[in-house]
């Protein structure tokens, strides 16, 4: 699950661009070839330099030998001494010298000296070049042009949440108190063995990172992993297992209190035979973004969604997987996605789209369900020349999180960072507010499938299982707003509500599904004095449809109510004929008429005051009851 890009970057610019593979040489030394050859073959590290040096000792115009020799230094991070290599064969005396030329300026990119990469790339003159040669001064002059104009950038390496070993793939929930990393823990019982830690906040203060028990960490690979905005759900990978479909698969499991249920493999269309990582779910829950370099694929590793639905059990059901396509993929690696809670900020890391160094950090906007804006930069110093990915963000927008090994100068490895994040780059901010979910008669709580939408639109803004101990859900709203909230569980009367501020009560009380049990549809809007069903009353006309599909044997009683103003014959008129509105809608839906009767009371039954407004609204309802 690591990517060791630097090592698959550096092999490529080294190898596979150039052809090292190829059986003639720039020398016809028998004894250079086989010393290089030989090198090409060895694992030792040590031994590889010897041989590339006799080599080159046996024919100082060994080009190819100049270029591996290169290769071995950058392995090092010693780009200024590869580059000191390399200009002994960058002179017209050398065959290949638009290669060599090519390969100093990459190396002075990733070094981060842009200026000397595009003065390198502006001397190759070669026909055959000079296409890639267009395409390499875009880079640099992009990369330059981001240093030129530096985003505010404050970095506080979080030592806490840091091990000695490289940390990666943040993430938190989104109220910031809890985060997770993956860790390669090189001192394991396999080498580059990858575990899952966590950490949570005391006030201020991130607790010391932990690795997770068993059996999220075994023995094998773990890592990658995410959690749903809530902290409901953790998604992870996991390499080898038995029930695996592939190399690496994704995982989930479900927290209840304070622990997780045993993990779940997810089937097809997620897991496939070839390598799935980076699991991100939106905060709707309907959707999973993940990463796989299956086909059809636009290069590498692509960026891939599918749907969730979330069952009323609480486990997830995932089908129609697709490739995101362009812009976000490239024809290289796009990975590490992560959907902030506003469900239209897609941040990932991408080492195909022009940026800095190795991978940079990008972000794009959702335009519709599934079309993306051109993705962004996010700018340098965020980004470097180094390795950046793993970006995530709180709900509130300010505070990111993410892995550097360039942040500081001294570093040596992957680190987590938190900054606050520069203002063109940050989501639409959202809110949290905590609800809970009981049984109205007997007071236990509940774990129900809870979703909240906007009245106006009808778009879904949060879906997820309330807590199975706790009864606990955590939704995340937009500040300000009018907003739908429903609650089902099997055996109960579905709950209806709405939201008109962040501070209103989300306590709901589940009523069971007997005899004489009501609701209001809260969220059931008619013209101003009309039976005229509104347009955004769809959804919780579909809420009362499903119900009464999935419980067969039962019957309604549908009971329109008004306030006092008007007639008594007026308002006796007006509630019935809403009911009958709402009688018809299910009907046309396919619910037999004999099993449903609709009534007016006008405004016979108050629930509130009439003299307020407020309390006329609340009058003005519909009410539906368990025959």
């Amino acid at each position: 699950m690591n990517y060791n890009l630097k090592f698959i970057l550096l092999l490529v610019l080294c190898y596979t661009s150039f052809n090292l593979q190829a059986q003639e040489y720039s020398t016809k030394s028998r004894k250079a070839i086989s010393l290089f050859e030989q090198a090409r073959i060895t694992y030792s590290s040590t031994e590889r330099e010897v041989l590339l040096n006799k080599a080159i000792k046996k024919d100082k115009k060994f080009v190819e030998a100049y270029w591996a020799l290169s290769q071995h230094v950058m392995r090092k991070n010693d780009y200024t001494k590869a580059i000191e290599i390399l200009s002994i064969v960058n002179s017209p005396k050398f065959p290949y010298r638009a290669q060599t030329q090519y390969m100093i300026a990459e190396l002075n990119f990733l070094k981060g000296d842009y200026k000397s990469a595009i003065a390198m790339a502006e001397t190759i003159t070669e026909s055959s070049f000079i296409a890639q040669k267009t395409q390499l001064l875009i880079k640099y002059l992009n990369a330059q042009d981001l240093k030129d104009h530096p985003m505010p950038f404050d970095p506080t390496n979080l030592t806490t949440i840091n091990t000695r070993f490289d940390d990666y793939f943040p993430s938190i929930t989104a109220d910031g108190s809890m985060i997770s990393t993956t860790v390669l823990v090189k001192e394991a019982q396999f080498e580059n063995q990858e575990d899952l830690y966590w950490s949570q906040k005391n006030g201020d203060t991130w607790q010391i990172a932990r690795p997770l028990l068993p059996p999220m960490n075994t023995g094998g690979n773990e890592g990658s992993q995410s959690f749903s905005s809530d902290g409901r759900y953790m998604f992870f990978v996991a390499c080898d297992r038995k029930e695996g479909s592939g190399s690496c698969d994704i995982y989930y499991a479900i927290r209840s209190g304070d622990r997780w249920s045993m993990p779940i493999s997810i089937s097809a269309p997620v897991n496939t035979a070839y390598w799935e990582s980076n699991p991100a779910l939106s905060p709707t829950g309907d959707e999973l973004f993940f990463v796989s370099n299956r086909p059809p694929s636009q290069g590498g590793k692509d960026i891939w969604r599918c749907d969730v639905t979330i069952l009323e059990n609480g486990f997830l059901k995932f089908s129609n997987a697709q490739n995101v396509g362009t812009p976000i993929n490239t024809d290289k690696d796009d990975f590490a996605p992560f959907i902030h809670a506003d469900n239209k900020t897609l941040y990932f890391a991408s080492t195909g789209h022009n940026g800095l160094g190795l991978s940079d950090i990008f972000y794009a906007r959702r335009t519709t369900k599934n079309t993306w804006s051109e993705p962004k930069n996010i700018g340098y110093p965020i980004n470097t020349n180094g390795e950046e990915s793993g970006f995530v963000v709180n709900a509130s927008g300010d505070k990111a999180y993410f892995a550097s090994d360039h942040v500081e100068k001294d570093n040596k490895g992957l680190d987590i960072y938190e900054i606050t994040l520069h203002q063109a780059a940050r989501p639409d901010p959202m809110a949290f507010i905590i609800g809970r979910v009981y049984d109205a008669i007997t007071l236990a709580n509940l774990d129900a499938n809870v979703e909240i939408f906007d009245t106006n639109t009808s778009d879904k803004i949060y879906e997820s299982v309330s807590d199975k101990k706790l009864g606990t859900f955590t939704a995340y709203l937009p500040p300000t707003g009018y907003f739908g909230i429903n609650a089902r569980r099997k055996g109960y009367l579905f709950y209806s509500n709405n939201i008109e501020s962040m501070n209103d009560s989300l306590i709901i009380a589940l009523q069971p599904a007997t005899p004489g049990s009501k609701i209001i549809l809260h969220n059931l809007f008619f013209a101003f004095n009309s039976a005229e069903i509104q347009p955004q009353s769809e959804k919780e006309i579909l809420y009362l449809f499903d119900f009464l599909q999935r419980n067969p044997k039962i019957r309604i009683e549908i009971t329109g109510h008004t306030d006092n103003v008007g007639s008594e014959e007026y308002n006796q008129t007006l509630s019935l004929n809403r009911a009958r509105a709402l009688f018809k809608a299910l009907q046309d839906k396919g619910i037999a008429a004999d099993r449903m009767s609709a009534m007016g009371k006008g405004s016979k039954e108050p629930i509130s005051s009439n003299n307020t407004e407020e309390g006329r609204a609340n009058n003005r309802r519909v009410e539906v009851k368990i025959l």
